[in-house]
């Protein structure tokens, strides 16, 4: 009886630790949700308090880096190989893979709130690249084990979006050293990684692991040629709004309301007969897992409806200009469709723990979600149509926010209590099955001490590396010879009649295009968040330097010195507003009246 029972314990090892590494695979992505939250929970407390110790870019590069390469990507990449790789010697190979990616991410987590990009941080993320590479080569090893069909060609694809993504990353030193961090290029090049992230390395892996999910239920769906290939234009195309960003030409906009059209018909035609199957079954909306698939899918589609609109150049040019939408935007696809698609589909396989408490975290998560969607979206509509600001807007955003954090605090909770060590022994007969399940528990106890003690070695790294304001940045040999700035600035504003005091009336109505436009990464106060503070800015520039600043944009960024410091500071580009010179010279003067009641003076640098 013992010899057979010992026989049985042997089978079923592989299976137990097939079991084991997903679950500890996807807690580990939840941790990184967790951290990332956090940062962003911390970056919405600057527009109502006091941060110390940090810097809003620097929480705004760590909360990017580890939403995008800790959760997304530890998150796609474990469902994709826990869903084709079945050998355990194979899954050996991604548990070592596993251990360094999240090396490289307590790396970036560790180092960029501290040094912002700097030694340890572009290391780690460099070790985070390497490592993606490695997955990609033996992922694709595994997946031609696997009979060819839609999914499996998305999957595919997904990997090679990924992939192709990286050459933006690879061309931002070479550009910087040779054009300068303020060409075209660099932006380019970073919005390069970025899309083909988020559309193509993300979008496609969720295309590919649903129709994956429709298989096991025995619905098969055959996409034609002809969709794909709108899709795969659809995603180049639509690159064309990111370099228009950074390259205001008119006819990048065409060619991208000609890819979000495309892009909406293939997501349609897709999407069409996993919507159909899951709205033919009549105990999906029973089923709260279910609910969270919905509202991935629903984001992807509101995605794609979004996009339809940059059909038309002057939508196109609010969608990069007003911040809300920008960062809603990308929620959309991160927190939508990837965290509660990919995530019901996690919590479908037992991935991820489905009991309720991890339900109550899931309402958290789709509350705060909803909620700060809709804030983003309604408020950069008001901003758009001149209408000013929510009351109490950026406390109710911060309240919003602060769901994901709480939520994913309790989901990790309801993870951890899902593993083996604390399951109680239904039967005697599995004795020496929870004991294979104990070894288990252990290595991934040995896994969290070790990677606590790099966590730590990190942080006291981190510390002394982020010391120094300018320490761990790079700054490119300049293309051309240092020019002396005119304090007046480069455009057609020559000379500004200011009078002696303030026009109320056009202040009010400078006050009023600034809610609408630049609030969104610039403060009235001293506070920098993606841009400088409002404060003092009549003491220190000119004002025919403020309003061709404003106006001429562009070419302010290419050859004027100061704005071209203040672009290397900020590593953000000011987008053109198209704002008229009578609206600059309203601006100008709320300018100066913000500056006479926070400073007591204003026009200072006229002596």
């Amino acid at each position: 009886m013992n010899t057979a029972l010992n026989h049985m314990a042997k089978l079923q090892m592989p299976s137990i630790v097939s079991k084991s590494l997903p679950k500890t695979w996807i807690t580990w992505a939840v941790f990184f949700f967790f951290c990332a939250a956090v940062f962003g929970l911390a970056m919405r407390y600057f527009f109502i308090g006091e941060v110390p110790f940090f810097e809003y870019k620097h929480l705004l590069h760590a909360h990017s880096h580890v939403a995008l390469l800790g959760w997304g990507y530890l998150l796609v990449a474990g469902l994709l190989t826990f869903s084709y790789v079945r050998s355990p010697h194979r899954l050996k190979i991604y548990k070592k893979i596993l251990i360094l990616t999240i090396i490289a991410n307590l790396g970036m987590m560790m180092s960029f709130p501290f040094q912002g990009y700097g030694g340890f941080s572009i290391a780690f993320s460099t070790m985070h690249l390497v490592m993606s590479y490695v997955f990609a080569y033996f992922f694709f090893q595994d997946l031609k084990k696997s009979p060819s069909n839609t999914a499996k060609n998305l999957i595919k694809l997904s990997i090679i979006w990924m992939l192709i993504s990286s050459i933006g990353l690879w061309a931002i030193a070479p550009i910087g050293a040779t054009l300068g961090r303020l060409h075209p290029l660099y932006f380019m090049s970073v919005q390069w990684f970025l899309h083909f992230q988020l559309n193509g390395w993300f979008v496609y892996a969720f295309l590919g692991l649903l129709l994956a999910y429709m298989e096991t239920k025995g619905n098969f769906v055959i996409i034609g040629q002809k969709t794909l290939f709108a899709l795969h234009l659809s995603l180049f195309l639509t690159y064309a709004l990111s370099v228009a960003w950074s390259t205001p030409i008119i006819g990048l906009l065409y060619l991208n309301g000609l890819g979000v059209l495309l892009q909406v018909i293939a997501y349609f035609i897709i999407l069409k007969p996993i919507i159909r199957h899951l709205y033919n079954i009549h105990t999906f909306s029973k089923i709260w897992i279910n609910s969270m698939l919905w509202i991935g899918i629903i984001s992807l589609l509101a995605k794609a409806l979004i996009q339809a609109t940059l059909i038309l150049p002057d939508v196109a040019n609010i969608a990069y200009t007003i911040r809300n939408y920008v960062i809603g935007f990308v929620h959309l696809v991160m927190l939508g469709a990837i965290t509660f698609g990919l995530g019901a589909l996690a919590l479908k396989n037992k991935w991820l723990s489905n009991s309720s408490l991890s339900k109550t975290a899931w309402i958290l998560l789709s509350i705060g979600f909803i909620s700060s969607e809709l804030l983003l979206l309604v408020q950069g509509t008001l901003l758009w149509a001149k209408l000013g600001f929510i009351s109490h807007y950026h406390l109710l955003i911060f309240v919003s926010s602060s769901f994901f954090p709480i939520g994913l605090s309790i989901m990790l909770i309801a993870q951890w209590t899902s593993f083996p060590l604390f399951q109680k022994s239904p039967n005697p007969i599995h004795i020496q099955q929870n004991q294979h399940k104990s070894k288990n528990t252990e290595t991934m106890k040995s896994t969290v001490l070790m990677s606590f003690g790099i966590f730590v070695i990190l942080l006291m790294a981190s510390c002394s590396g982020g010391s120094s304001e300018n320490q761990g940045s790079y700054t490119p040999p300049s293309a051309q010879k240092e020019k002396i700035a005119d304090p007046k600035g480069i455009g057609e504003i020559k000379e500004v009649n200011l009078g002696d005091g303030i026009d109320q009336v056009l202040a009010e109505k400078g006050k009023a295009i600034l809610d609408m436009k630049c609030t969104a990464c610039h403060q009235y106060d001293a506070k920098r968040i993606v841009g400088p503070g409002f404060e003092g800015v009549t003491n220190r520039r000119r004002p025919e330097w403020i309003m061709n600043m404003i106006t001429n944009v562009d070419a302010m960024l290419d050859e004027d010195p100061i704005a071209q410091q203040l672009l290397e500071e900020c590593l953000t580009r000011m987008p053109n507003q198209n704002i008229s010179l009578d609206e600059s010279r309203q601006i100008l003067e709320y300018f100066r009246k913000n500056d006479r009641e926070r400073t007591g003076g204003s026009d200072a640098a006229l002596n």
